[in-house]
């Protein structure tokens, strides 16, 4: 009986043995795995730093940052053991959803969520006019709801009732908590932010997510909107704009002395401009005598004959607007067809126009918004209908970054929005969206570059 007892025990104390060694080995790989993914968490960090670093310094070269795979592809960070250590940075390509492009995409080539006017926000196909009023409703200061929308009487009957701020989003993402606007609405068929069809986002509507199986991929609402873009009202080197209602504008601002004369003249006349687009197909008549403009007799008619460059200048150099900051302006250079249909003016048509010819032309010509009507894609009405709204220029742009290990196959991704209008830049929205998944596959036979 004393040896059948001392087996027993010997075999309980084995098992206990082998279940401590078990639970040990179970915790060393869970430590391991768990410092892997903080490894791949700390280089997409490195991935959205070094962006900001490439962004400070070539944010007005769309040829550096639009899709560039030398400088955002597969970048190696860190030897560490037995794993290397990259990060890519990747957008959507509207032009070709079959391809990943390597680069950052354009907060400003969105259409401002908090700013735009009814009219604007109407422009989109997707936005029918009850999740219009919906959402005007849920930005707006006042409680009147509006035919189809809704205010914080409704929000209050809900089965979770929450208080809307009856101001400015803060995200993008808080489109969801407006009255009609679902998850296929703001984040469309691409399931894993990856800004190509994936077989899954072409399946039809009996699985997540629910699509129209049509072949194209929706990004939805979240490529056409933003609550980022601002840029700095300044020129293109750094210096703050001439106000061209000041007055008689510098000899050396760099157009011809008949456009600067005729602003003169229009100015003296007690007239004002809103915007300096106002200058093309500017035609008055002189009602009275200016001692700075003896030469001009009254009665005498007056009008534009601008000097090749002179609307880029004024475009570039001079503003209506004294504000140091002016929110809301999409690019005329990287917005989407969709887009710029929806801005005053223009239509589908038109605007597919404009992405086509805006392919052609040298980034010289694309500094200011200038080109639209030089290139004849606009007459002078359309032009200074549209000008108001437009720049050339953008300060804001939207990352995605992942961080990966080779051989281990951990791996982060991280989407973020970068800040360039301030002194220094600063990332205004950061998130972890790898719970969404790989959003591509990580070609590892190109895995050469090194920082």
């Amino acid at each position: 009986m004393v040896l059948v007892a001392v087996l027993v025990v010997t075999a309980l104390a084995a098992l206990v043995a082998a279940a401590l060694m078990f639970r040990a080995r179970a915790e060393l790989v869970a430590s391991a795995a768990s410092v892997r993914g903080e490894q791949a968490a700390a280089v997409a960090l490195s991935g959205l730093h070094y962006t900001m670093a490439v962004l400070k310094q070539h944010h007005a070269d769309i040829e550096i940052w639009y899709d560039n795979p030398d400088l955002f592809q597969n970048r190696e960070v860190v030897r560490h053991g037995a794993d290397t250590w990259y990060f890519v940075v990747y957008a959507a390509d509207p032009e070709d959803e079959d391809r990943v492009r390597y680069g950052v995409m354009d907060e400003g080539g969105k259409i401002h969520v908090n700013t735009a006017s009814e009219e604007t926000l109407a422009g989109l196909e997707r936005l029918e006019a009850d999740r219009l009023d919906c959402l005007l409703d849920y930005r707006d200061g006042d409680g009147d709801a509006r035919a189809g929308g809704a205010e914080q009487e409704y929000y209050d009957r809900l089965p979770h009732p929450y208080i809307i701020p009856n101001g400015p989003l803060s995200t993008i993402e808080e489109l969801l908590m407006v009255k009609g606007f679902t998850g296929d609405l703001v984040y469309g068929e691409d399931a894993n932010f990856s800004g190509r069809l994936d077989p899954n986002e072409d399946d039809g509507l009996d699985r997540l997510p629910r699509d129209n199986r049509d072949g194209r991929l929706d990004p939805g609402l979240r490529d056409l909107l933003t609550v980022h873009s601002a840029v700095p009202n300044v020129d293109r080197d750094g210096r703050r704009r001439i106000d061209i209602n000041q007055g008689r504008l510098p000899e050396d601002l760099g157009i011809s002395d008949e456009t600067r004369r005729l602003i003169g003249v229009y100015l003296a006349e007690g007239k004002r401009f809103k915007h300096p687009a106002e200058v093309v197909g500017l035609r008055f008549q002189v009602t009275k005598r200016h001692k700075d403009y003896s030469d001009v007799q009254p009665g005498t008619w007056l009008e534009e004959h601008l000097a090749a460059g002179d609307l880029a200048v004024l475009l570039d150099r001079t503003t209506a607007d004294t504000k140091r900051r002016l929110v809301g302006l999409v690019n005329l250079n990287t917005a989407r067809a969709e887009v710029l249909a929806a801005m005053p003016g223009l239509d589908a048509s038109r605007a597919r126009q404009i992405v086509d010819v805006r392919s052609g032309l040298s980034a010289e010509t694309k500094s200011a918004i200038a080109w639209l009507y030089e290139q004849g894609v606009l007459d002078p009405d359309g032009f200074k209908e549209v000008a108001p709204h437009l720049t050339a220029r953008s300060y804001q742009f939207s990352v995605r970054c992942v961080g990966f290990g080779v051989p281990c196959g951990r791996y982060r991704v991280l989407e973020a929005v970068v800040d360039l209008a301030r002194s220094r830049p600063r990332l205004a929205y950061v998130r972890d969206v790898t719970r969404l998944g790989l959003p591509f596959a990580l070609d590892p036979d190109r895995l050469e570059r090194s920082l």
